[in-house]
């Protein structure tokens, strides 16, 4: 598909014309809308505030995440710069970065996408007035920082919002009815559901890429591999152990979200380092265990981090009814 016509005059001003205190919040703030920045709010949700809350963040993020790389892949229109081949010069990321968004389409922005997703959902659900500004602060800036690193046009930021936004809006909306029809399966049916949805996109994506291994994004099997992994950790968590995350002295919460983050961070990198060597990123082995490596993680994340937090009397459990 040839380029779509927006404005590559913007994005190219921006580029232009950056100051370093700018580019150096931008990039945090482009940050934030990344799996690793999630992690971080996510968790700091799940152990302090509200587990329901956090579950469902996380679905909404990774499902929106997942239907974004789809619509690119649909799309496939080239970001920024790419035609040209000045991309490396242009944008405000580091060449590792680069060289992976440079295999991805633009349109329409990830960041904002899901951003603008988890965002309006934290507004809708958060009551403290603080909570609601940081949230639409966040939302904003995730999505502009986009724009100004060069990777995304401004269109593609706007279009991402406007699907993030109407799509949470829905589940909002129809939210007792997705989970009383989602509370008639079985656990083995929630996760069998999941685990065939993953496998079904991904059998999607290879037919939009021609069968290439190599013109599929590794973060979607990221984001299938975390939506598996907290499918099966939270009933899990919340039958077995049921830790309650407002229990427990400030410093107790620390430790739970120190401790939280760094089980799931290292559990990532371990696995990663352990898979390098039994196969490469693109190739059938190695888009599957990127798939189990962020399943486990996800598991870590909400299910083994609460056990832990229980057996060094970090949290109490919520009595049983």
């Amino acid at each position: 598909m040839a380029e779509l016509p927006f404005s590559l005059a913007l994005i190219r001003f921006l580029a232009d014309n950056r100051i370093d205190l700018l580019t150096i919040l931008f990039q945090f703030f482009t940050f934030l809308g990344e799996t690793e920045g999630y992690i971080l709010v996510i968790a700091l949700i799940y152990v302090m505030y509200d587990k329901k809350l956090a579950f469902r963040l996380s679905v909404l993020t990774l499902f929106m995440m997942s239907l974004n790389h789809f619509l690119k892949m649909l799309i496939r229109n080239p970001r920024p710069f790419i035609s040209e081949g000045t991309y490396a010069e242009k944008w405000a990321v580091s060449a590792e970065k680069a060289q992976e968004l440079a295999t991805e389409y633009s349109t329409p922005s990830g960041h904002a996408m899901a951003g603008s997703a988890f965002y309006s959902y934290l507004y809708a659900s958060a009551k403290n007035r603080y909570v609601r500004i940081i949230a639409i602060l966040l939302l904003l800036l995730t999505g502009l920082s986009r724009p100004y690193l060069g990777v995304h046009y401004l269109e593609d930021v706007l279009i991402g919002w406007a699907i993030g936004i109407t799509v949470t809006l829905i589940i909002i909306k129809y939210a007792e009815n997705i989970h009383t029809v989602w509370s008639t399966c079985s656990y083995r049916q929630q996760v069998t559901i999941v685990v065939i949805s993953s496998v079904m996109l991904w059998l999607i994506t290879r037919v939009l890429t021609d069968w290439s291994i190599d013109g599929q994004p590794l973060a979607f099997v990221g984001y299938a591999g975390f939506l598996t992994g907290i499918v099966v950790a939270y009933p899990l968590e919340t039958q077995k152990v049921n830790f309650d995350p407002r229990s427990s002295p400030a410093l107790f919460k620390i430790l739970r979200y120190v401790l939280s983050v760094g089980m799931v961070i290292g559990t990532l990198l371990l696995l990663d380092k352990a898979f390098t060597l039994i196969s490469t990123d693109y190739s059938l082995l190695g888009y599957a265990l990127r798939y189990i490596r962020y399943t486990i993680a996800g598991i870590v994340a909400m299910f083994l981090a609460p056990v832990l937090f229980v057996r060094l009397g970090l949290a109490e459990t919520i009595p049983k009814r």
